[in-house]
Protein backbone atom coordinates (compact mmCIF):
# COMPACT_ATOMS: atom_id res chain seq x y z
CA UNK A 1 0.00 0.00 0.00
CA UNK A 2 1.36 3.26 -0.89
CA UNK A 3 -0.39 5.64 0.98
CA UNK A 4 -3.24 5.85 3.27
CA UNK A 5 -4.88 8.78 4.43
CA UNK A 6 -7.04 8.70 8.36
CA UNK A 7 -9.23 11.30 9.69
CA UNK A 8 -10.17 11.01 12.94
CA UNK A 9 -11.99 13.49 15.91
CA UNK A 10 -14.87 13.39 18.07
CA UNK A 11 -18.32 12.71 16.91
CA UNK A 12 -20.21 15.84 15.04
CA UNK A 13 -16.87 17.74 14.05
CA UNK A 14 -17.32 17.21 10.17
CA UNK A 15 -15.28 14.35 9.51
CA UNK A 16 -17.03 13.46 7.07
CA UNK A 17 -17.68 16.63 4.87
CA UNK A 18 -14.08 16.97 5.64
CA UNK A 19 -12.99 13.56 3.61
CA UNK A 20 -15.37 13.76 0.85
CA UNK A 21 -13.50 17.40 0.09
CA UNK A 22 -10.25 16.02 0.30
CA UNK A 23 -11.64 13.09 -1.74
CA UNK A 24 -12.57 15.77 -4.47
CA UNK A 25 -8.79 17.53 -4.38
CA UNK A 26 -7.42 13.97 -4.16
CA UNK A 27 -8.77 11.08 -6.20
CA UNK A 28 -9.49 9.52 -3.25
CA UNK A 29 -12.34 7.34 -1.73
CA UNK A 30 -13.69 6.72 1.77
CA UNK A 31 -13.73 3.71 4.17
CA UNK A 32 -15.96 4.70 7.28
CA UNK A 33 -14.60 3.53 10.48
CA UNK A 34 -17.47 3.78 12.50
CA UNK A 35 -18.38 1.19 14.61
CA UNK A 36 -22.24 1.73 13.81
CA UNK A 37 -22.15 2.78 10.22
CA UNK A 38 -21.69 -0.46 8.91
CA UNK A 39 -24.81 -1.46 10.11
CA UNK A 40 -27.57 -1.77 7.32
CA UNK A 41 -31.00 0.27 8.03
CA UNK A 42 -29.82 2.18 10.42
CA UNK A 43 -29.26 5.56 8.68
CA UNK A 44 -30.50 8.60 10.43
CA UNK A 45 -29.24 7.52 14.17
CA UNK A 46 -25.51 7.03 12.74
CA UNK A 47 -25.19 9.67 10.52
CA UNK A 48 -24.68 8.13 7.64
CA UNK A 49 -23.69 10.50 4.90
CA UNK A 50 -26.43 10.28 2.60
CA UNK A 51 -28.59 9.68 5.59
CA UNK A 52 -32.35 9.82 4.30
CA UNK A 53 -31.75 10.64 0.56
CA UNK A 54 -32.91 9.01 -1.93
CA UNK A 55 -31.91 6.48 -4.26
CA UNK A 56 -31.42 9.26 -6.83
CA UNK A 57 -28.86 11.15 -4.39
CA UNK A 58 -27.34 8.49 -3.17
CA UNK A 59 -26.08 7.36 -7.38
CA UNK A 60 -25.77 10.85 -8.28
CA UNK A 61 -22.45 11.00 -5.48
CA UNK A 62 -19.50 11.01 -7.12
CA UNK A 63 -17.04 9.57 -4.04
CA UNK A 64 -17.50 6.16 -2.70
CA UNK A 65 -17.94 5.75 0.37
CA UNK A 66 -16.84 2.31 1.79
CA UNK A 67 -17.90 0.76 5.08
CA UNK A 68 -21.73 1.41 4.96
CA UNK A 69 -24.31 -1.31 5.59
CA UNK A 70 -22.55 -4.11 5.43
CA UNK A 71 -24.17 -6.17 7.84
CA UNK A 72 -27.48 -6.50 9.52
CA UNK A 73 -28.28 -5.46 13.02
CA UNK A 74 -28.55 -8.80 14.85
CA UNK A 75 -24.80 -10.06 13.08
CA UNK A 76 -21.78 -9.87 14.25
CA UNK A 77 -19.12 -7.31 13.65
CA UNK A 78 -15.93 -6.71 15.50
CA UNK A 79 -12.38 -4.77 15.34
CA UNK A 80 -11.10 -7.57 13.58
CA UNK A 81 -14.13 -7.72 10.67
CA UNK A 82 -13.29 -4.63 10.38
CA UNK A 83 -9.63 -4.95 9.76
CA UNK A 84 -9.80 -7.76 7.11
CA UNK A 85 -12.73 -5.44 5.71
CA UNK A 86 -10.56 -2.04 5.08
CA UNK A 87 -7.36 -3.84 4.40
CA UNK A 88 -9.37 -5.52 1.21
CA UNK A 89 -10.67 -2.15 0.06
CA UNK A 90 -7.87 -0.11 0.79
CA UNK A 91 -5.95 -2.51 -1.56
CA UNK A 92 -8.71 -2.32 -4.19
CA UNK A 93 -8.55 1.18 -4.12
CA UNK A 94 -4.69 1.91 -3.86
CA UNK A 95 -4.96 -0.70 -7.34
CA UNK A 96 -7.02 1.79 -9.31
CA UNK A 97 -4.08 4.25 -8.53
CA UNK A 98 -6.70 6.44 -6.02
CA UNK A 99 -6.20 7.92 -2.36
CA UNK A 100 -8.03 5.72 0.23
CA UNK A 101 -9.07 7.87 3.09
CA UNK A 102 -10.11 5.77 6.68
CA UNK A 103 -12.90 8.39 8.10
CA UNK A 104 -14.18 7.83 11.78
CA UNK A 105 -14.16 8.11 15.36
CA UNK A 106 -14.13 4.11 16.54
CA UNK A 107 -10.17 4.89 17.70
CA UNK A 108 -10.00 0.93 18.59
CA UNK A 109 -10.61 0.13 14.82
CA UNK A 110 -8.05 2.90 13.36
CA UNK A 111 -5.41 1.73 15.66
CA UNK A 112 -5.59 -2.19 15.08
CA UNK A 113 -5.81 -1.53 11.39
CA UNK A 114 -2.57 0.02 11.61
CA UNK A 115 -0.90 -2.21 14.68
CA UNK A 116 -3.22 -5.33 14.70
CA UNK A 117 -2.53 -7.31 17.85
CA UNK A 118 -1.76 -10.65 17.53
CA UNK A 119 -4.83 -11.47 19.35
CA UNK A 120 -7.59 -9.85 16.83
CA UNK A 121 -8.43 -12.82 14.65
CA UNK A 122 -9.21 -15.07 17.57
CA UNK A 123 -12.16 -16.99 16.78
CA UNK A 124 -15.27 -16.97 18.52
CA UNK A 125 -15.78 -19.99 21.16
CA UNK A 126 -19.53 -20.42 20.89
CA UNK A 127 -19.88 -22.56 24.00
CA UNK A 128 -18.13 -20.25 25.93
CA UNK A 129 -20.53 -17.40 24.73
CA UNK A 130 -23.25 -19.94 25.62
CA UNK A 131 -21.90 -19.46 28.91
CA UNK A 132 -21.21 -15.94 29.68
CA UNK A 133 -24.54 -14.89 27.84
CA UNK A 134 -25.95 -16.07 30.88
CA UNK A 135 -24.11 -13.70 33.28
CA UNK A 136 -25.26 -9.88 34.11
CA UNK A 137 -23.00 -7.32 33.49
CA UNK A 138 -21.56 -7.32 37.06
CA UNK A 139 -20.90 -10.66 36.81
CA UNK A 140 -18.96 -10.34 33.12
CA UNK A 141 -17.05 -7.76 35.05
CA UNK A 142 -15.99 -10.14 38.12
CA UNK A 143 -14.74 -12.86 35.62
CA UNK A 144 -12.95 -10.78 33.39
CA UNK A 145 -11.16 -8.66 36.18
CA UNK A 146 -10.38 -11.82 37.54
CA UNK A 147 -9.07 -13.13 34.52
CA UNK A 148 -7.05 -9.92 33.69
CA UNK A 149 -7.31 -6.69 35.39
CA UNK A 150 -5.15 -4.91 34.00
CA UNK A 151 -6.99 -5.14 30.99
CA UNK A 152 -10.10 -4.57 32.53
CA UNK A 153 -8.52 -1.39 33.63
CA UNK A 154 -7.37 -0.31 29.98
CA UNK A 155 -11.32 -0.72 28.80
CA UNK A 156 -13.11 2.55 28.41
CA UNK A 157 -16.21 3.00 30.26
CA UNK A 158 -18.36 1.88 27.84
CA UNK A 159 -16.74 -1.13 26.73
CA UNK A 160 -16.70 -2.13 30.66
CA UNK A 161 -20.46 -2.03 30.81
CA UNK A 162 -21.02 -3.57 27.29
CA UNK A 163 -21.79 -6.94 27.84
CA UNK A 164 -20.61 -7.90 23.95
CA UNK A 165 -17.71 -5.92 24.55
CA UNK A 166 -17.02 -7.94 28.15
CA UNK A 167 -17.95 -11.29 26.66
CA UNK A 168 -15.42 -10.91 23.42
CA UNK A 169 -12.15 -9.87 26.04
CA UNK A 170 -12.81 -12.91 28.23
CA UNK A 171 -13.01 -14.88 24.95
CA UNK A 172 -9.63 -13.66 23.76
CA UNK A 173 -7.84 -13.80 27.41
CA UNK A 174 -9.34 -17.34 27.20
CA UNK A 175 -8.12 -18.06 23.97
CA UNK A 176 -4.62 -16.44 24.50
CA UNK A 177 -3.60 -18.40 27.76
CA UNK A 178 -4.34 -21.57 25.84
CA UNK A 179 -2.30 -20.90 22.23
CA UNK A 180 1.00 -19.71 22.02
CA UNK A 181 1.18 -17.06 19.04
CA UNK A 182 3.23 -18.48 16.01
CA UNK A 183 5.43 -14.92 15.64
CA UNK A 184 4.52 -14.40 12.32
CA UNK A 185 1.91 -11.62 12.37
CA UNK A 186 2.85 -8.61 10.79
CA UNK A 187 1.83 -5.13 11.33
CA UNK A 188 0.27 -3.22 8.50
CA UNK A 189 2.47 0.00 8.09
CA UNK A 190 1.62 2.22 4.84
CA UNK A 191 2.95 5.51 4.13
CA UNK A 192 0.21 6.68 6.49
CA UNK A 193 -0.63 10.64 7.42
CA UNK A 194 -2.96 10.18 10.38
CA UNK A 195 -4.48 14.05 11.27
CA UNK A 196 -7.18 14.87 13.76
CA UNK A 197 -9.88 17.41 14.00
CA UNK A 198 -11.20 18.90 17.12
CA UNK A 199 -13.18 21.92 18.25
CA UNK A 200 -13.63 23.30 21.96
CA UNK A 201 -16.26 21.89 24.31
CA UNK A 202 -18.48 24.25 23.76
CA UNK A 203 -18.85 24.56 20.29
CA UNK A 204 -19.32 20.69 20.46
CA UNK A 205 -22.20 20.72 22.49
CA UNK A 206 -23.76 23.14 20.15
CA UNK A 207 -22.89 20.82 17.53
CA UNK A 208 -24.58 17.74 19.06
CA UNK A 209 -27.15 19.63 20.39
CA UNK A 210 -28.06 20.61 16.81
CA UNK A 211 -27.46 17.24 15.37
CA UNK A 212 -29.63 15.69 17.38
CA UNK A 213 -32.45 18.27 16.75
CA UNK A 214 -32.43 17.35 13.02
CA UNK A 215 -32.58 13.94 13.18
CA UNK A 216 -35.75 13.82 15.11
CA UNK A 217 -36.66 16.08 12.41
CA UNK A 218 -35.32 13.72 10.03
CA UNK A 219 -37.81 11.12 11.29
CA UNK A 220 -35.50 9.23 13.63
CA UNK A 221 -38.42 8.09 15.78
CA UNK A 222 -39.67 6.05 13.18
CA UNK A 223 -36.60 4.55 12.04
CA UNK A 224 -36.28 2.96 15.53
CA UNK A 225 -39.72 1.76 15.67
CA UNK A 226 -39.26 0.09 12.51
CA UNK A 227 -35.58 -1.83 13.43
CA UNK A 228 -36.98 -2.30 17.17
CA UNK A 229 -39.91 -4.22 15.37
CA UNK A 230 -37.42 -6.32 13.00
CA UNK A 231 -34.55 -6.99 15.16
CA UNK A 232 -36.07 -6.63 18.82
CA UNK A 233 -33.16 -4.84 21.41
CA UNK A 234 -31.43 -8.15 21.59
CA UNK A 235 -29.00 -6.79 18.45
CA UNK A 236 -26.97 -4.04 18.36
CA UNK A 237 -29.73 -1.49 18.98
CA UNK A 238 -29.63 -1.91 22.50
CA UNK A 239 -26.07 -0.73 22.85
CA UNK A 240 -26.11 1.97 20.53
CA UNK A 241 -26.72 5.87 20.82
CA UNK A 242 -28.91 7.30 19.44
CA UNK A 243 -31.32 4.02 19.32
CA UNK A 244 -30.65 2.62 23.21
CA UNK A 245 -32.39 5.93 24.43
CA UNK A 246 -35.91 5.05 23.46
CA UNK A 247 -36.42 1.94 24.19
CA UNK A 248 -38.47 3.31 27.39
CA UNK A 249 -40.24 5.72 25.49
CA UNK A 250 -41.44 2.98 22.90
CA UNK A 251 -42.61 1.64 26.63
CA UNK A 252 -44.66 4.87 27.33
CA UNK A 253 -42.27 5.03 30.54
CA UNK A 254 -40.93 8.68 29.68
CA UNK A 255 -41.41 11.75 27.38
CA UNK A 256 -39.60 12.37 23.92
CA UNK A 257 -38.33 15.59 25.89
CA UNK A 258 -36.31 13.02 28.19
CA UNK A 259 -35.21 11.05 25.06
CA UNK A 260 -33.80 14.10 23.23
CA UNK A 261 -32.05 14.76 27.02
CA UNK A 262 -30.29 11.94 27.99
CA UNK A 263 -29.60 10.75 23.99
CA UNK A 264 -27.61 14.86 24.27
CA UNK A 265 -26.05 13.71 27.15
CA UNK A 266 -24.88 10.54 26.15
CA UNK A 267 -23.58 11.95 22.75
CA UNK A 268 -21.78 14.46 24.98
CA UNK A 269 -20.03 12.13 27.00
CA UNK A 270 -19.29 9.84 23.75
CA UNK A 271 -17.26 12.94 22.54
CA UNK A 272 -15.29 13.04 25.40
CA UNK A 273 -14.22 9.81 25.30
CA UNK A 274 -13.38 9.83 21.69
CA UNK A 275 -10.79 13.09 22.74
CA UNK A 276 -9.49 11.01 25.52
CA UNK A 277 -8.89 8.01 23.31
CA UNK A 278 -7.67 9.89 20.38
CA UNK A 279 -5.23 11.79 22.16
CA UNK A 280 -3.73 8.81 23.88
CA UNK A 281 -3.24 6.72 20.72
CA UNK A 282 -3.65 8.44 17.58
CA UNK A 283 -3.10 11.33 16.12
CA UNK A 284 0.01 13.50 16.46
CA UNK A 285 -1.29 16.17 14.37
CA UNK A 286 -4.62 18.36 15.41
CA UNK A 287 -6.49 20.98 13.28
CA UNK A 288 -9.77 22.91 15.26
CA UNK A 289 -12.58 23.57 13.11
CA UNK A 290 -13.42 26.73 14.69
CA UNK A 291 -10.19 28.20 12.73
CA UNK A 292 -10.53 30.40 10.19
CA UNK A 293 -7.99 28.69 8.17
CA UNK A 294 -8.65 25.29 9.33
CA UNK A 295 -9.76 24.06 5.97
CA UNK A 296 -7.06 25.87 4.20
CA UNK A 297 -4.37 24.14 6.65
CA UNK A 298 -5.18 20.79 6.42
CA UNK A 299 -5.44 20.80 2.64
CA UNK A 300 -1.64 22.33 2.56
CA UNK A 301 -0.85 19.52 5.25
CA UNK A 302 -2.23 17.16 3.00
CA UNK A 303 -0.74 18.14 -0.62
CA UNK A 304 2.48 18.53 1.10
CA UNK A 305 2.41 14.68 2.32
CA UNK A 306 0.97 13.56 -0.85
CA UNK A 307 3.11 15.25 -3.58
CA UNK A 308 5.80 13.86 -1.22
CA UNK A 309 4.52 10.72 -1.26
CA UNK A 310 4.57 10.81 -5.82
CA UNK A 311 7.98 11.89 -5.81
CA UNK A 312 9.61 9.11 -3.47
CA UNK A 313 7.29 6.13 -5.29
CA UNK A 314 9.03 7.91 -8.75
CA UNK A 315 12.50 7.58 -7.38
CA UNK A 316 11.62 4.14 -6.51
CA UNK A 317 10.25 3.37 -9.68
CA UNK A 318 13.04 4.56 -11.29
CA UNK A 319 15.97 3.02 -9.49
Amino acid sequence: MNKLLIISGPTATGKTSLALKLAELFNGELISADSRQVYKEMNIGTGKEWGVKSKKQKAKSKINIWGYDVVSPNEEWSAAHFVRYANKIIADIDKRKKLPIIVGGTGLYINNLLQPPKTLFTPQDLSLRLKLEKLNIQQLQNKFRRMNQQRFNNMNESDQKNPRRLIRAIEVVKFTKLHKSNGDFVNFRPDALHIGITAPTREIDHRIKNRVADRIKQGLEQEVKTLVKKYGWNSILSTTIAYQEWRPYLKNEITLEKVIETWTTHEKQYARRQITWLKKYQPRQWFDITDTSFLKNIVSRVRQWYDQANVDRQIKTSA
